[in-house]
């Protein structure tokens, strides 16, 4: 399968190439936008900053269970957990090893919830070798850290900083 850089066409297909991927992802940014922003400055307007939070998060949590729960019925595989660890660290190297590794999980397990969000950082938990039941205590988790991040950018900041004025 060929790819914008590898593909062997003329500078015009190119570039018209470049052109509907630039605009995929600016349409595909601005819906994203639109989803997000949309329901959390509707919210606060409508019920005010601290229940517009709690509305949102719940929602978005109930979401975000639904969809995990959906992709568990039907299209997930449940396999056991493999536990690659052969006993205790024998030297500091490998208790330094991991540390990190745990840090390293923790700081992307938190990623994910502060930037996908409880609809989509599922897959990413699921990625990180979590069992089930502690992927749906994050899921929801994620709702409540999720909204602490973007309810106030949008119902208090961006919108009150001038957004507003351009819809």
């Amino acid at each position: 399968m060929a790819t914008l850089t590898n593909a062997k066409s003329s500078p015009v297909a190119k570039i018209l190439s470049a052109v509907a991927l630039v605009a995929i992802t600016v349409i595909g940014f601005a819906l994203g936008e639109f989803l997000l922003a949309g329901p959390i400055v509707f919210l606060v307007e409508l019920l005010g900053f601290w229940l517009g939070y709690v509305a949102f998060c719940l929602i978005w949590g109930g979401i975000g269970l639904f969809v995990l729960a959906i992709w568990d019925r039907f299209i997930g595989r449940s396999r056991p957990v493999e536990k690659t660890g052969k006993g205790n660290p024998r030297n500091w190297r490998e208790r330094l090893v991991l540390r990190i590794a745990r840090a390293a999980r923790s700081l992307g397990t938190l990623a994910a919830m502060m930037i996908l969000g409880p609809v989509f950082a599922w897959a990413i938990f699921k990625l990180l070798g979590y069992r089930k039941c502690e992927v749906y205590a994050l899921t929801i988790a994620s709702a409540w850290t999720f909204g602490a991040l973007w309810v106030p950018f949008y119902g208090l900041g961006v919108w009150g900083l001038g957004l507003s004025r351009v819809f």
